[in-house]
């Protein structure tokens, strides 16, 4: 469910929805998110200060209250 959530934000942000790509990974009680964007993408998911990633960060741990070590990565395609 949270990787659909992420995904879905993530794509109504960028102007290459198609290279958008979102992994989930569990170790044990951490786990990590990890978003992939076309290089031209990159500075929209960050956005200004980094206020576009940490509200996508703060929407994960809402949806997921339980989870206390969720780490949201995101890199360059």
């Amino acid at each position: 469910m949270i990787k659909q959530l992420v995904e879905h934000a993530i794509k109504e942000l960028v102007e290459m929805p198609k290279l958008v790509q979102v992994n989930v990974f569990h170790d044990g009680p951490k786990s990590n998110i990890e978003i992939k964007v076309a290089p031209d993408d990159f500075k929209r998911v960050i956005g200004k200060d980094g206020r576009i990633i940490k509200a996508i960060r703060a929407m994960v741990c809402a949806v997921e209250p339980g989870e206390k070590d969720i780490l949201v990565d995101i890199a360059q395609e």
